[in-house]
């Protein structure tokens, strides 16, 4: 009978080794691609003050994210949040750090949190990996976004589909619609329900929100238009004139090398409220396995300014990659071989006198970086082989008394099976041709 005791939180995840490996494999191929663009990285707290994610220049009171923050106060009765993204942080990071130059390039990954509904790819406990950038106001910087976007994926091995649109784009549509100002970022948020609920669930959330039929009809028709991004850029400067926004979807697309799989789509929304210009979503090309977008961020102009209150213009952009969703993506759609250990070699001693001169070659090939675990079980020879085979060892090595008294070690190929009698260098060179081994970057 199962223990009541011995029980996950809803909307969290346990991950074994095998699943470890994979989504460090992950996390270390996005800080590759980071960092080759100019990325630093920060690290922000867990915790956030109430106060910071609500304000206007948050994630705002009214959106679905606030409703889904994890909330507490502390002994002195303050209220608190779980972070529920990185975006909201990092800019009262910059505000609080203005000693950093302009423009300033930053990654952040980790564990954000969201009380919301559970499906695949949505958790409740997740790590997000962040890519912003505040002092570059001109659309070629979100052109490298979604250029380092696309590098990313294409390591991965995942082929993707990046979807663009601009806040300006939809503020004009609404106001062309006569929506009052008032009243355009509620809609905007339930324009964002659109690929979840259908265009039938939007109409009837905006009748339930007092919005007039022929507002809601107009709204409809010109966020559905259809064509390839110069038709649709087209057809949108004959609804809504000359709007800055398209100007800066096109511009953005223009910069993007080899951008094929770049879409524009007036009806992208993102819910959150403080997006100000280009916003982004990226959705796998084939989605028949994962309906979630796995990466979506934007513009968001006006936050670092509005929560130092100066009046100084902060022009920010960032993407946020889903580390849950890629995973689960790869694991249904990835063909690659699954890893289950860390582990390049498995040296086993083959009696207890043996245990200690094994550990003086265990310390010298750790000084050249192989992954090296050893037996101290004294067990079996076909036991010991077994147990590396179930962790998908590459290699072994035996020292017993015949390898002992000619000076050398017997080293097997677990994949292949062969095995040969090596002194110790020749078993260092095999190695190194055969594994990946990294170097420890030296301090200067």
């Amino acid at each position: 009978m199962k223990s009541d005791i011995l029980q996950r939180a809803k909307g969290v995840c346990d991950y074994g080794p095998t699943e470890k490996i994979a989504r460090d494999k992950i996390i270390k191929t996005m800080r590759q691609v980071f960092e080759s663009f100019g990325y630093n990285p920060i690290e922000t707290p867990i915790i956030e003050r109430y106060e910071l994610f609500a304000s206007k220049f948050g994630i705002g009171q009214e959106s679905d994210a606030m409703r889904e923050t994890f909330k507490l106060k502390d002994q002195g009765d303050r209220d608190l949040v779980l972070r529920t993204e990185f975006t909201v942080p990092f800019s009262r990071f910059v505000g609080m750090n203005p000693q950093f130059k302009k423009p300033f390039k930053r990654y952040q990954m980790g564990k954000v949190f969201r009380d919301g509904p559970i499906k695949l790819g949505r958790y409740r406990e997740f790590w997000q990996c962040d890519v912003d950038v505040v002092g570059i106001s001109d659309s070629i910087i979100d052109a490298e976004l979604v250029q380092l976007t696309n590098e990313v994926f294409e390591k991965i091995g995942l082929e993707v589909e990046f979807r663009i649109n601009n806040r300006k784009i939809l503020n004009g549509i609404l106001q062309n619609a006569g929506v009052a100002d008032k009243n355009q970022e509620t809609v905007i948020i339930t324009i964002d329900k659109l690929d979840k609920v259908g265009l039938k669930g939007v109409k009837s959330e905006l009748q339930e929100k007092g919005i007039k039929p022929a507002v809601i009809s107009k709204i409809l028709s010109t966020i559905s238009i259809e064509g390839d991004n110069k038709e649709l850029i087209r057809q949108l400067k004959n609804i809504i004139g000359d709007n800055e926004g398209l100007k800066e979807v096109e511009q953005t697309i223009d910069y993007v090398i080899d951008n094929q799989n770049v879409i524009f789509m007036p009806s992208l929304a993102r819910g959150l409220a403080y997006y100000t210009g280009n916003v982004f979503e990226v959705y796998l090309k084939d989605r028949s396995k994962v309906n979630s977008s796995i990466c979506a961020g934007g513009r968001f102009d006006s936050m670092i300014g509005g929560f130092l209150q100066n009046g100084e213009s902060y022009p920010a952009v960032g993407i946020s990659f889903g580390l849950e969703t890629i995973f689960d993506a790869i694991k249904l759609y990835s063909k690659e071989k699954e890893q289950n250990s860390v582990i390049d070699l498995y040296f086993i001693p083959l009696s207890e006198e043996y245990i200690k001169p094994a550990l003086k070659y265990c310390k010298k090939l750790r000084k050249e970086n192989i992954k090296t675990d050893i037996d101290y079980t004294a067990r079996k020879l076909k036991k010991n082989l077994e147990y590396a085979n179930s962790y998908g060892v590459p290699w072994v090595v035996m020292l017993g008394e015949d390898e002992a008294n000619k000076g050398k070690l017997t080293l097997r190929n677990m994949n292949s099976g062969e095995q040969a009698l090596l002194d110790y260098e020749s078993v260092l060179a095999k190695l190194k041709e055969e594994l990946v081994i990294e170097d420890n970057k030296k301090e200067i």
